[in-house]
């Protein structure tokens, strides 16, 4: 039996992605190997978001390729800077993001030319949900795929482009395939879920009608989590969101990503939208969703930010107190539009980025302690990084870790919430099945005996777990559970307050639903496709590549 190795980098959609690939070649025969010494064919889907990540990948590819085994690079990378792919390491082929149920056709074309750099791409993206398998406790399904906007500074959109939605049909019986094969825990995802549009049927259906119709139809004890949507569109659905949110299934939770608190600069970024929008958006929906978790991401030193947009930024984040904020400093991507501006000096976007870090960690610690004293259910759903710690989730999507072991996995847990950090809660078991137990439906009644003045504790019932809250927290690694060193006795404090200077924009009704600017005018190659069905490659045109993407060749097999 032949075996493959696959490594994954990048966002939930990747991840989504590989479980395809997996599923495909597992189908065909295959098994997965634990390293890429025990395997025949390596598989690497990469990520192009950031520039420290890219460089991790290349280095990885280039260490990779001198094994001898036949390689196969997928993912983001392929579009956004396929030269430096060309420079750093020999592979027999490649996919595009759009083109990941042809693995097996780049399988057979890297045995056969392990350095034959073979691209393989699609006309349209396939029905990828019906093509999703379940994986264990949590599966993601992808509900749409590319953007409706072209932000400045984004290299994503050069690989995945224009938005997509998939079926809404085949995005049911995906779910219900994942409930049946014992997943716990849905995702939802894409990169912009708010921008899910389904018109078959006579009836468009949005991200709303689509969670009301997998909540109606797929029966079983499982969770969903909407993925991250852009502030323009969520505000279209904020209307209809908080009754979602009351889903029993659904978990209170939203990735809003806001990336500045300037106007200016999220001009400049091409967001199509204000501060403000953001600050009511968020108003509107904790207002009728008490407790939400909150997940936003912020990009410091963009080309143009300046110290008072920088002190915008954190004002924002002060009146909007996110449960967590994944904070990146500006990334210079090939083929974007920011790549061309004038960019900040590395010295003030690194003293910018510790700063807005440690504002970043005093607010999450934060919202945090307000959870102190709390009880209720919790879905037990990954070990934790420490031996003898598990990580639950309950219905706001707050990662609690627990001592226990791996029998808790999969189970609802009566827990109560005994310490936190900025990054996660920790909690004492007790009950360990409450399957059959009335759920708790109020988090803030649940909270009505927790102390005011809460202290953060790790009281030594082993709870250094791991994981992550939300999709990333910027924490450092290396200080205890998802690296944050928790308080321990005689070390509680009431958590460090947020100084409060009055937002810039006060409570101006939201400006933000302006017209989008079309994306930017950038040499691009003509692609010639012969869509995913039959043998062969495909035809790519002179360097510069698809919208952009940097250095794509012409590889054609015969």
């Amino acid at each position: 039996m032949r075996r493959y190795y696959l490594e994954t980098y990048g966002c939930a959609a990747n991840q989504a992605d590989s479980a395809i690939m997996r599923g495909i070649l597992e189908g065909a025969g295959f098994e997965a190997a634990a390293s890429p010494e025990e395997s025949d064919v390596v598989l690497i889907n990469t990520c192009g978001v950031k520039s420290p990540t890219e460089d991790k990948i290349i280095d990885r590819l280039a260490e990779l390729s001198r094994s001898g085994r036949p390689l196969v690079v997928a993912g983001c990378l392929t579009l956004i800077n396929w030269r430096r792919l060309v420079r750093a390491a020999d592979f027999g082929a490649a996919l595009t993001p759009r083109s990941v149920h042809r693995v097996l056709e780049a399988v057979e074309l890297a045995a056969a030319d392990p350095r034959g750099r073979a691209l393989l791409d699609s006309e349209g993206p396939p029905e990828k949900p019906d093509l999703s398998i379940p994986e264990g406790l949590v599966g993601t399904v992808e509900i749409e795929d590319g953007c409706t906007f072209s932000c400045s500074f984004c290299a994503t959109k050069l690989s995945r482009g224009t938005t997509h939605s998939y079926g809404a049909r085949s995005i049911v019986e995906a779910v219900r395939r994942m409930v049946r094969a014992g997943a716990r825990e849905i995702r939802l995802t894409g990169q912009d879920v708010a921008s899910y549009r389904d018109g078959a049927g006579g009836a468009e259906l949005d991200l709303v009608g689509l969670v009301e119709l997998i909540d109606s139809e797929v029966e079983g004890d499982y969770r969903l989590r909407i993925g991250m949507m852009t502030p323009v569109l969520a505000w279209r659905l904020s209307g209809r969101l908080p009754e979602l949110y009351g889903r029993a299934r659904v978990y209170k939770f939203a990735h809003i990503p806001v990336q500045s608190g300037s106007d200016r600069v999220l001009r400049l970024m091409r967001r199509g939208h204000g501060a403000d929008l953001f600050l009511e958006l968020v108003r509107r929906l904790r207002s009728r969703v008490p407790m939400l978790t909150l997940e936003t991401d912020v990009i410091v030193g963009h080309p143009g930010e300046d110290e008072d947009d920088f002190r915008m930024t954190l004002d924002l984040l002060r009146a909007t107190e996110p449960d967590v904020v994944n904070l990146s400093k500006y990334s210079n991507r090939p083929g974007t539009e920011a790549s061309r501006m004038e960019q900040l000096p590395s010295q003030v976007v690194a003293e910018r980025s510790r700063e807005a870090h440690r504002e970043v960690m005093r607010m999450m610690e934060k919202r945090n302690s307000r959870w102190m004293g709390w009880r209720g259910r919790a879905l037990v759903l990954e070990r934790g990084t420490r031996p003898g710690t598990m990580i639950a989730r309950n219905d706001w999507y707050k990662p609690i870790v627990i001592g226990g072991g791996a029998r808790l996995l999969g189970r609802w847990i009566d827990v109560s919430v005994d310490g936190y950090t900025p990054v996660h809660l920790n909690g004492i078991v007790l009950s360990e099945d409450v399957s059959d137990r009335e759920r708790i439906e109020d988090g803030v009644s649940g909270q009505a005996g927790a102390p005011r003045r809460a202290r953060a504790v790790d009281r030594g019932r082993g709870h250094t777990g791991g994981g992550r809250q939300g999709a990333g927290s910027g924490a450092q690694g290396g200080r205890g559970p998802l690296g944050v060193r928790p308080r321990g006795p005689g070390q509680g404090r009431r958590p460090a307050g947020v100084r409060e200077r009055p937002h810039a924009r006060g409570d101006v009704a939201p400006q933000g639903l302006r017209g989008r600017a079309p994306p930017p005018r950038v040499a691009g190659a003509r692609v010639e496709r012969r869509g995913g069905d039959g043998p062969g490659v495909d035809i790519l045109g002179k360097p510069g590549g698809r919208r952009g993407a940097a250095g794509l060749r012409n590889h054609l097999v015969r």
